[in-house]
């Protein structure tokens, strides 16, 4: 189902994720290394595209370009595409259930090559949950719209989606002293002495077994930011969830756009339920865990958007304090936004969650990805989120031209060497302001000091969905 991939492409990521890891264990980088290595990648990337991603071919058609290498300043000025692709199809085919035809959209957009007689489904749930089953893994988002968007990956772009960030967050986090001394030492250590790979399977399986984690978020389900919770959920001694059930495609979508089926409305009361009317309940349970993690000295990392850690912190202070024992830490991204609207500044965030869980706020750390991309972008102490070296980002004004290399402001684009199944050169949503020199807390590269939201774009995410559902 899956076209082979270019040895040559599997050797430039090898030597990138090397590059990136030396980054995070050292804070060391060869940019111009990293620069060629990226759009060596772009460039093969570019030729799996054409051959296999009937959209890109049809972008290059337009754009007369070839299956030959093109220049760099080629795939910027004329090859990508809006983050909007991947809710591309008519939306009648997910009211109809369409789901054959969904197939068709699939295979349309990315390298996934799915039959037709595969289609039949009861739910959009189980048409994600089939393809998953067949290796085709459907990472979904949602704006305040309900058109959902979906990211086909196939199983070697999956592994790097749900691995790559792994490879520097734990050196991040030791950074700000999260890691005990020893256990920083060692894994610096055996970074010098493991592959990437080897290094990634050695976190995965003792990383984090010291930590009980506490998750503002669903224990299921293939939304962006629900993926990362489960993720880093399955690395703890214990993973305790606000909501434990999976996060239902289904129910997001009938929530904003009205249930199509009887099923559609199932899901959606139960959904409600869950979020709504067992709100108060569940957030006692995650407390009530969250203390007894407290009473017997177990660290804790607590992980969530803005919104919900307000929340959490509004009903923890009802209840009295809650000390989380030292070496704990909290983990956000997601919007900024709350359930009215308005922007939570974030020193009031910080603040709160320091008097709250009696944390430094070195232990307080910001992410910032997107659901179409293999990479997280954290906060530093110093306010900037870092790119990783792996991921080539660009400017474009609004027009979406390519500016040149010394613009700070404008709106963000990516050319991802690991989006495989998909084409991976796409105009976000987000308008950036680039840091100009070097960041003080000593990590060399890209770093972005600010990101809104893009005028004229819907707001993505859980976050927007919630805000829907309480409103």
């Amino acid at each position: 189902m899956v076209p082979d991939y270019d040895p040559r492409l599997l050797a430039v990521r090898e030597e990138l994720s090397r590059l990136t890891l030396a980054w995070a264990r050292d804070k060391a980088l060869d940019a111009d290394k990293a620069k060629t290595l990226r759009r060596r990648a772009a460039s093969l990337n570019h030729a799996r595209y054409f051959a296999n991603i009937p959209l890109y071919r049809r972008i290059c058609e337009r754009a007369g370009v070839t299956e030959a290498e093109p220049k760099f300043a080629t795939l910027v000025a004329d090859l990508m595409a809006p983050d909007d692709i991947f809710k591309s199809y008519p939306q009648r085919l997910l009211d109809e259930g369409d789901f054959s035809a969904m197939n068709r959209w699939v295979s349309e957009v990315s390298t996934l090559d799915l039959p037709e007689e595969a289609g039949a489904h009861a739910t959009l749930d189980d048409w994600v949950e089939s393809l998953a089953g067949r290796g085709a893994h459907l990472v979904f988002s949602s704006g305040t719209s309900g058109a959902m968007s979906f990211v086909p990956r196939d199983a070697l772009t999956w592994d790097a989606f749900t691995r790559m960030p792994f490879l520097y967050v734990p050196f991040v986090l030791a950074d700000r002293g999260v890691l005990p001394g020893w256990k920083a030492f060692l894994a610096r250590g055996l970074a010098r002495f493991l592959s990437p790979e080897r290094l990634l399977d050695a976190f995965f399986k003792v990383g984090l077994r010291d930590f009980d984690g506490f998750f503002c978020n669903f224990s299921g389900g293939n939304q962006g930011i629900q993926l990362v919770g489960q993720k880093i959920g399955a690395m703890c001694g214990k993973a305790h969830f606000l909501y434990d059930t999976r996060m239902s495609a289904t129910a997001v979508r009938a929530i904003v756009r009205g249930p199509a089926t009887e099923n559609d409305a199932r899901l959606m009361e139960e959904f409600l339920a869950t979020t709504v009317h067992d709100k108060e309940a569940n957030y006692e349970r995650l407390i009530r865990e969250m203390r007894d993690s407290a009473r017997r000295g177990r660290k804790c990392i607590l992980f969530g958007t803005p919104y919900l850690l307000l929340e959490i912190c509004e009903r923890v202070a009802a209840g009295g304090a809650l000390k989380l024992p030292k070496g704990s830490n909290v983990v956000f991204g997601g919007g900024w936004k709350s359930f009215t609207g308005e922007r939570i500044p974030e020193a009031e965030l910080l603040a709160v969650l320091s008097e709250t869980f009696g944390i430094e706020p070195m232990a307080v750390c910001e992410g910032y990805s997107m659901t179409e991309i293999q990479a997280l972008m954290l906060k530093c102490p110093h306010g900037l989120y870092h790119v990783p070296p792996h991921l080539e980002v660009v400017l474009l004004d609004e027009g979406l031209n390519a500016m040149d290399e010394t613009s700070t402001t404008g709106i963000l684009g990516v050319l991802d060497p690991f989006a495989g199944s998909y084409p991976g050169f796409l105009v976000t949503g987000d308008s950036v302001r680039m840091a100009s020199g070097p960041c003080a807390c000593g990590r060399p590269g890209l770093a972005i000091a600010q990101v809104e939201r893009s005028p004229g774009r819907e707001v993505k995410g859980c976050g927007g969905i919630m805000a829907k559902v309480n409103a």
